[in-house]
């Protein structure tokens, strides 16, 4: 406002200036007043020219407005992708661990190894809650997105995110009960394999062995895919955060000439909108400033020649 201010000061220097002529001959001030028309469109050509200015600023605005839309909306899509793809993996390496917990299971000799396998199952239901606890963060933190810019947030992504982590929830509580089941099923066996299975107790242990180092590597892996999600979710939310700012400033703005105008403007959510609200309402004011110079100046002129 302030550089249009200086701009239209600037311009106002532009107009013709009053010649005071008492003791001039009429063809003298006819070509006065026609030496301060050719001023005044002067005058207007030069801020027509700020106006397309103006009005050129704006459109870059709209499109920049537009390609961070774009921009939101496909890594949304992205990391929407990567949960599943994700999930699946999990899925599969969870899958695998299971099977090789019940081979190796099935090989133990005494009952304290079995109460051992218990209680890794009772860390990795720990870590599962873990994490169905985080996801639950997340959602609720998409829904206070949500709340803050509804207008902009996809529902269906929102949907998708909440169906993944719900079939997540689902797949946790039944491999606890499997686990549960698994637990009893490996108790009973274990008792006929120490009866049946005792020459074979150094074989197995080293089975075991190789084993566990495979399942410490699953897990490894699970970690670093783990620390990955929790990367892109941070990304993704600054992203918003950022989108939301200036969706609440372009809001500001539209709010207050709404209130400053005289057309009544419904209310508008839409960003786009706004802005060509907020473009009118400043033309408008642009075109009231300068029929006010104008005027101003024709009742200098008039005073003059009186």
């Amino acid at each position: 406002m302030e550089d249009g201010e200086g701009s239209a000061n600037g311009r106002s220097k532009m107009l013709p200036q009053t010649l005071v002529l008492d003791h001039v001959s009429p063809a003298t001030r006819l070509l006065e007043k026609r030496r301060q028309m050719f001023e005044v469109q002067e005058a207007l050509e030069a801020q027509k020219l700020d106006f397309n200015r103006k009005e050129e600023v704006f459109k870059r605005r709209e499109e920049a407005l537009k390609l961070k839309d774009l921009e939101l909306q496909e890594s949304l899509i992205r990391f929407s992708k990567f949960l599943q793809e994700n999930d699946s993996k999990r899925a599969r390496a969870e899958k695998k661990a299971t099977d090789e917990i019940r081979a190796r299971s099935q090989k133990e000799k005494e009952i304290e190894q079995l109460t051992e396998v218990l209680e890794e199952l009772k860390s990795e239901k720990e870590r599962i809650l873990e994490v169905l606890e985080k996801n639950m963060r997340y959602q609720q933190y998409l829904e206070s997105v949500l709340e803050v810019a509804d207008e902009y947030q996809e529902v269906s992504d929102l949907l998708l995110r909440h169906a993944t982590l719900s079939a997540t929830n689902a797949d946790l509580k039944d491999h606890q009960r499997r686990c549960s089941e698994l637990a009893e099923k490996v108790r009973t066996e274990l008792q006929i394999y120490v009866k049946q299975k005792t020459d074979e107790i150094l074989n197995l242990n080293n089975q075991v062995a190789k084993l566990k180092t495979e399942l410490e590597g699953y897990e490894a892996e699970a970690m670093v895919q783990e620390a990955k999600k929790d990367s892109s979710l941070q990304i993704a939310s600054q992203r918003t955060l950022e989108y939301g700012q200036v969706v609440l400033s372009a809001d500001n703005i539209f709010n207050r000439c709404r209130s400053k105008s005289s057309i009544g403007h419904p209310a508008e959510s839409n960003p786009l909108h706004q802005l060509d609200v907020i473009g009118n309402f400043v033309s408008d004011l642009g075109a009231i400033i300068k029929q006010f110079r104008l005027e101003q100046a024709k009742r200098s002129q008039t005073r003059a020649e009186d």
